[in-house]
């Protein structure tokens, strides 16, 4: 016993330094695996398409949502967690509060106010989750009072008085609904509304959103379009310009189109305050491909400048 506790006592620099080894071998790893990554994402961000311009580099695995107006555009950055506005006159990062329905379910009514979706079914649904409306200056929730949880009841709310009484109103094509914001919002944030298409008595057949932009003109009702995906709308620039769609972006007085490829429709962004351009996420790229993508790059937020005919 004693001679096998002499052996490690010597054998103990021997282990020390192997242990050493092992760990500069895992460090290196490590170290030469972020500076492949930092190379490969900065010739990312110099190899970009004709006019464009980085607004935030693919080595913060960036992500960008629209926010109305042009002014400001939402980002995510994957790599360092981070949740802010980006003021695209200023190139500034405006902090947004830390709220977990903000990533995944956030829509932006405009830069203050974002609607946090809740789950359809109603109340009769177990895992019925309310829809929110986040204060994006104060961090706080106020919860909306959601139509669509009486569907099925013997006498459901009139909605008409909701809107006709509402200081603003939104529309979100893709999602079929429509929030109403009473004047006084967020001081009786209860009278807060949202309504979907299925409570429409109407036999129309209707894209999404358009039976509720029937309801909204035929009160005679002032909406905002929320949904920027392009999929249902066409998107209007900040004052009225251009306007984008899925097939491009056109000079809405004339429709001749502005030379934009089409791919990038498909990744838009939103309106650049000043109509110049487009903010739209750029396409990662894939490296070391063998026989799948072993090392990729995500895009970058990219701004496409406009060159008008």
């Amino acid at each position: 016993m004693l001679d096998q506790v002499d052996n490690l006592e010597k054998n103990k620099p021997l282990l020390l330094r192997i242990v050493a080894i092992i760990f500069l071998i895992i460090l290196s790893c490590i170290l030469s695996r972020e500076i492949l990554f930092f190379a490969l994402c900065i010739k990312q961000d110099f190899n970009i398409p004709p006019n464009t311009e980085v607004l935030v580099s693919s080595c913060k695995y960036p992500y960008a949502t629209s926010v109305p107006g042009g002014e400001y555009v939402f980002i995510y950055e994957g790599r360092t967690k981070q949740t802010y506005l980006l003021d695209l006159r200023t190139k500034l990062k405006i902090k947004v509060p830390s709220d977990p329905r903000l990533l995944q379910h956030g829509v932006f009514l405009n830069s203050e106010l974002v609607w946090l979706e809740g789950s359809p079914g109603g109340l009769s649904n177990p895992l019925y989750t309310p829809h929110y409306i986040l204060d994006l200056t104060t961090g706080k929730r106020y919860q909306l009072t959601d139509l669509t949880a009486w569907s099925g009841q013997p006498e459901p709310p009139d909605y008409i008085p909701y809107f006709q009484s509402a200081e603003k109103v939104f529309i979100h094509h893709g999602y079929n609904r429509a929030i109403a914001l009473p004047p006084d919002f967020p001081e009786t944030p209860a009278v807060g509304v949202i309504l979907y298409k299925g409570q429409v008595n109407s036999e129309a057949d209707f894209e999404n959103g358009g039976a509720l932009e029937f309801i909204m003109k035929d009160l005679g009702v002032k909406y905002e379009n929320i949904d920027y995906s392009l999929q249902y709308v066409n998107i209007f620039s900040p004052t009225g310009k251009y306007i984008a769609n899925r097939e491009g972006i056109y000079l809405s007085d004339t429709n001749i189109p502005i030379p934009t490829p089409q791919y990038i429709m498909y990744r838009f962004a939103g309106w650049y305050y000043d109509e110049s351009g487009i903010v739209y996420n750029g396409d990662g790229k894939c490296y070391l491909y063998i026989v799948s993508c072993l090392y990729h790059i995500p895009g970058n937020v990219l701004k496409l400048n406009l060159s008008t005919p």
